[in-house]
């Protein structure tokens, strides 16, 4: 035998059951049509509202009873007065904080991120650099070569490849609807924080690509880090559950995989690996900062503008070693 609680009753006989009163008419009066109670006493009071759920319990557990909506007081036999304030009581207890408090937004940054100065310095070093070409020593040193990386200790590859794309199309999605969602990862964490995030979580994802590869691989491309975005994003998400609701978890997990599939989850030259484990390194890292404090903490333009000059100093450093 189960148990079925007072409310979960609430929304099958909603459907099937007529309330027992009619907000347009006067239900004090005794000749309407509902039912006349002997000896009858009041149970419950409240708004209308109210008095509409109250009536839906009451015909749930089938008692007879009246809705005096003038007087704003829901009436049952003597009777049946027991039972009948034993299940409105219940049902209140199991509604108290319902509907839930949506979660907290987080505090937006003041400061106006330079996302477009940024994706516009990516398309000019592309201008330089050209579409991927195994001549060109920019491809030769600073692209994704699993052999190079594990066997030689070409660790700096794993940032380079992030400021390198194939072709033309490949920066132009990565810039627009990657610049998209950086903005506003800026705007949540500050800048510096922000593309400091993206740069780490981008080289740890090309090097979880690669260290469950057998064979050579090659790539290039800021996507690691772009899908990493999402997986922080869904971090930070995820901690602001605070209740055990199986929706409330798979709904951030349902959009993230949503967009990995819309955005990165087929073409003939799409890095597959690399998209997947960004974002996992990404979620990893949002899980993490979503338990501390460091997103609310307030921080001056000057140490946004610090960490932003920290983080293009790993990928200055990275060419550096690269190509000296």
């Amino acid at each position: 035998m189960e148990s079925i609680s007072t409310g979960s009753l609430i929304a099958s006989f909603s459907a099937h059951m007529t309330p027992a009163f009619d907000l347009d008419k006067d239900n004090s009066n005794p000749d309407s049509d509902q039912p006349i109670l002997s000896d009858p006493i009041e149970v419950a009071s409240g708004t209308e509202s109210d008095l509409h759920a109250f009536s839906l319990v009451l015909a749930a557990m089938e008692i007879d009873h009246v809705v005096d909506v003038h007087k704003g007081k829901v009436l049952v036999a003597r009777r049946d007065a027991r039972q009948a304030r034993m299940h409105l009581t219940s049902y209140q207890e199991e509604n108290r904080h319902w509907p839930p408090k949506p979660p907290p937004l987080l505090p937006v940054r003041p400061e106006t991120p330079p996302t477009l100065l940024i994706m516009g310095a990516l398309a000019l070093f592309h201008a330089h650099t050209g579409p991927w070409s195994e001549d060109s020593p920019w491809f030769v040193y600073g692209c994704i070569n699993s052999k190079a990386i594990l066997e030689q200790g070409e660790w700096w590859r794993l940032v380079t490849a992030l400021t390198l794309h194939a072709d033309l199309l490949h920066l132009v999605g990565n810039c627009l609807i990657g610049g998209v969602m950086i903005h506003f990862l800026s705007k949540m964490l500050g800048y510096g924080l922000a593309w400091l995030l993206l740069i780490a979580n981008g080289a740890a994802g090309n090097l979880l690509n690669i260290l469950l590869r057998e064979q050579l691989h090659l790539s290039v491309g800021l996507s690691t880090a772009i899908f990493a975005t999402i997986g922080l994003f869904t971090g930070i998400r995820l901690t602001q559950i605070h209740r055990r609701s199986l929706r409330e978890f798979f709904l951030p997990i349902g959009a993230a995989m949503g967009l990995f599939t819309f955005l990165g989850g087929e073409g003939p030259r799409t890095d597959i690996g690399a998209h997947f484990f960004g974002c996992l390194s990404g979620l990893l890292c949002g899980i993490g900062l979503g338990r501390t404090t460091v997103m609310t903490t307030s921080r001056s333009s000057l140490s946004e503008a610090v960490l932003l000059v920290f983080a293009f100093s790993l990928v200055q450093i990275s060419w550096t070693l690269a190509l000296g």
